[in-house]
């Protein structure tokens, strides 16, 4: 389509590209996370019992505001120590014995890292690393090691939590 013959008007589509093109790459950098993680489970590698049933568990605390991952459906992990809040959704979730994922779009990536930071010391984790300019956090504990990232960039707000097995 053209404009010509009418000075100043734009199509319909001209005025929703720009946003169109934004979610298309959310889509597709959170399928390329999805495609990464799922490349993670070799076949070769024989599956790692939760460590919270080998290693003697401190008293896990979780939040009120919070729930363990298990209340969210995962059986691998940490499922009763690590917690994420309580209105949290996912966009993504990969519950492998090696590899445990979680995409999410709510609640805002400020307030996750806050929860975390809040949480997981709770929860009986160490936080080994905190750049709150930069939304992230690692952490370890019962035999696995995390991290948290988070953008709260217009229009492609979200955060995901990554848990392996030491």
């Amino acid at each position: 389509m053209t404009t010509e013959g009418y000075p100043g008007r734009l199509t319909v589509w001209a005025m929703f590209a720009p946003a169109v093109h934004r979610l298309s790459c959310i889509v597709g950098c959170l399928l390329t996370l999805l495609v990464l993680l799922a490349c993670g489970a070799g076949a070769d590698v024989p599956p790692v019992p939760s460590s919270a049933a080998t290693t003697p568990s401190p008293s896990v605390s979780v939040p009120s505001d919070g729930l363990p991952l298990e209340e969210f459906g995962f059986v691998n992990g940490p499922v009763a120590e690590f917690s994420l809040p309580r209105t949290t959704v996912f966009v993504a979730k990969v519950d492998q014995p090696n590899n445990v994922a979680a995409v999410m779009t709510n609640p805002p990536a400020a307030e996750v890292a806050d929860y975390l930071r809040r949480s997981l010391p709770a929860g009986g984790f160490v936080i080994t690393a905190d750049d709150r300019a930069a939304t992230t956090l690692t952490f370890e504990g019962y035999g696995w090691s995390g991290s948290f990232t988070g953008t709260s960039d217009a229009g492609s707000a979200g955060s995901a939590v990554l848990l392996r097995p030491d």
